[in-house]
């Protein structure tokens, strides 16, 4: 490990809020990684005719189709994003509220659902033209509006798949304040269960029975560990070499690929390797935060969330059109169209997006683009 990254990683304050451009790299990553789950499922489809949903790693034929796998296998891009979220939203509140309960519940709701409300309005669109919706269906639009589509044993059929994830950062965004409020009354020593035990309560609900899905909540307060030990994390991060701290992260995600673990201890394997992985980003001068630096990182970063309302139906449609031109393409240039074309639609698309939705955000509270948390 350089000297500069030891230095760098070890002393900076507990409790700096700064913003750290190497976050927003990590948002443009973990978008990116959502963006492959979507791009190679419909690369399969299209051009190999494999239905990944039900493919298995190890049965794939070709290395080629592992390859793609691989990239579809990377729903750890949402989880990354939870872990953000949960580190961001627990410097907000602890020890001490950075801000009153109505006006942050307020800023949560402005800062996510003017996005959310346009990129709604395109999926049902999306769905009417698809057939797979047929209003009125009150009940399924007002539980996609309030994210229940996210909610396990619910049933609500979503319109825009990848607004699950909202249910469990709006549900984090209302009750995690009133927890850190409790916990600050407690005193400094609370901090530990802040974190400790809704993590603990929702491994013993998933060991219980409960489903898979509200593991997220545990990732979440995974991060919450990172912002309560903000100076400890980080001044053990900085004696880890960069090289330690990336391998950790694949290892861990490569096992989850592989299903080489139980769900619960990958995603306890994830939360601490993904920690380790921020507390480098939060050090300047070190590589980690270097890779998450990169210019394109970071402007794919600041539309992250954008860029993820819209994607997912920009890339179906770029597949359906690759589609009719396999023949000419050829297996490859198919699948390399659909990653491409794919992907510089949803960049266009979602800067647009985020020009009318999320910049007057911004603007009105008077931070620079993609400030403090949802990622």
């Amino acid at each position: 490990m350089p000297a500069t990254e030891a230095a760098a990683g070890a002393a900076p304050p507990a409790r700096a809020r700064g913003r750290h451009d190497a976050l927003d790299g990590v948002r443009g990553f973990a978008v990116l990684l959502v963006f492959c789950v979507h791009a190679a499922g419909n690369a399969a489809a299209v051009a190999l005719g494999v239905d990944f949903e039900r493919a298995h790693f190890a049965a794939l034929p070709t290395a080629g189709e592992r390859a793609l796998f691989w990239l579809y296998a990377s729903h750890h891009g949402v989880f990354l994003f939870f872990v953000l979220s949960g580190f961001l939203i627990g410097r907000l509140w602890w020890p001490r509220p950075a801000l009153p309960y109505a006006r942050f519940a307020w800023r949560r709701t402005l800062r996510i659902y003017p996005a959310f409300a346009l990129a709604f309005v395109a999926s049902l669109a999306f769905a009417y033209a698809s057939g797979t919706w047929t209003p009125p269906d009150t009940a399924r639009l007002v539980g996609n509006a309030l994210f229940l589509n996210g909610m396990p044993g619910l049933g609500v059929v979503p319109f825009n798949i990848v607004t699950w994830s909202l249910f469990y950062e709006m549900t984090f965004y209302l009750a995690f304040p009133a927890l850190a409020l409790f916990a600050g009354a407690a005193g400094p020593r609370a901090g530990v269960a802040l974190w400790s035990v809704p993590l603990a309560a929702t491994l013993i609900a998933v060991a219980a029975g409960a489903d898979g899905l509200v593991l997220c909540w545990a990732l979440l307060f995974a991060g919450v560990a990172l912002a309560v030990h903000e100076a400890p994390v980080r001044a053990f991060a900085a004696r880890l070499p960069s090289a330690a701290v990336l391998g950790a992260y694949l290892a861990v995600t490569s096992a989850a690929l592989l299903e080489a673990l139980p769900p619960a201890m990958a995603i306890v394997a994830f939360g601490a390797a993904t920690t380790l992985l921020l507390a480098k980003c939060l050090a300047p001068g070190t590589a980690v935060a270097w890779v998450f630096t990169r210019p394109a990182l970071h402007a794919l970063g600041r539309i992250s969330y954008s860029f993820y309302l819209v994607h997912w139906m920009l890339v179906v449609l770029v597949a359906r059109v690759v589609g009719g031109f396999v023949g000419a393409l050829g297996t490859t240039g198919a699948i390399v169209a659909i990653f491409v074309a794919g992907f510089a639609v949803s960049a266009v698309v979602a800067k647009a997006l985020w020009w009318v939705a999320e910049r007057p955000y911004f603007i009105g509270v008077g931070r620079p683009a993609a400030p403090d948390s949802r990622a």
